[in-house]
């Protein structure tokens, strides 16, 4: 019976401790819903290769949800992403992002030609924990994206192809401290010819002496070099930045008239304040 006992008491012991453990997980986790006032801003090249640069300054608001199958306003690279499955390293997930209009008439080489319109890219996403994880100071994720892409002119639609875009990325948490993050990515795209035809197509109707018709072919688009940090200012205010140097040299339509030059540089800061969170927490992704 003492045996019993025992045997009794560290089961009962070891529950407690587990469920304790989820206790604080819970209780540290973020809300489920949150609304983020976010000032972002970033200075992009209009298009892959393009000598313009774009200055967007927005002032937004920024809904935020956390559930365990659909997640979204967490990032503004990925608007939204709703996940399929998450083992122990591998998580497949369904993406969504967008790229911002350009009017055609302020960029060198497209004036007379149609508007860049909204981008919406959506897709499969399958990332591969290679070392760490989310628990660790240190994780190296490889992530396999698969997107079509549609313009958006208004609420006229048009398909613009596909685009495969693996990315490898190092976090270093604790960077500096503890509120800290840095992060290293790499990032080639190859893409269908619709997709490429969107940037250096030129129709027979939009030549002229100096922009000569041409149909864009499908293959290497660019490759996407990243350094960026996160800093957790206080618990509801975060700064993110990043820098980026795009290599395009190489593309499939580097002999397009609106093919401009072989690397592009951007930079991207945005704050991030909580505003409100809700008391039910966010769902865990485990």
């Amino acid at each position: 019976m003492t045996a019993l006992r025992i045997i009794v008491c560290a089961l009962l012991s070891v529950s407690a401790t587990h469920l304790n453990a989820e206790e604080i997980s819970k209780e540290h986790a973020p809300g489920l819903w949150g609304l983020r006032l976010v000032a972002f801003g970033q200075n992009f090249p209009a298009y892959p290769s393009s000598t313009d640069q774009n200055l967007t300054v927005l002032p937004i608001p920024y809904p935020v949800y956390r559930g365990k199958f659909l997640r979204f306003g967490e990032e503004l690279e990925t608007i939204a992403n709703s996940q399929l499955v998450n083992a122990n390293r591998v998580k497949l997930s369904v993406g969504l992002s967008v790229g911002f209009p350009e009017k055609s008439d302020n960029l060198s080489g497209r004036a007379g030609m149609p508007d860049l319109d909204f981008l919406v890219e959506a897709g499969p996403e399958l990332d591969l924990t290679l070392r760490g994880g989310p628990d660790e100071y240190q994780e190296l994720i490889l992530s396999l994206q698969l997107r079509g892409a549609v313009s958006m002119d208004g609420f006229d639609a048009s398909g613009r192809g596909f685009v495969f875009n693996p990315e490898l990325e190092y976090l270093a948490r604790n960077f500096l401290d503890s509120k800290t993050e840095l992060r290293l990515r790499i990032s080639p795209a190859w893409a269908t010819s619709n997709y490429m035809d969107f940037f250096y197509g030129v129709d027979s109707e939009f030549a002229t002496p100096e922009r000569p018709s041409f149909d864009a072919a499908s293959g290497y688009l660019n490759t996407e070099f990243l350094v960026g940090l996160n800093r957790k200012i206080t618990s509801r205010l975060e700064l993110r930045g990043s820098v980026r140097l795009w290599v395009n040299k190489g593309s499939a339509n580097d002999v397009s008239p609106l093919y401009q030059r072989d690397y592009d540089h951007g930079i991207r800061l945005a704050l991030f304040w909580t505003a409100w969170e809700s008391k039910r927490r966010a769902a865990t992704t485990d």
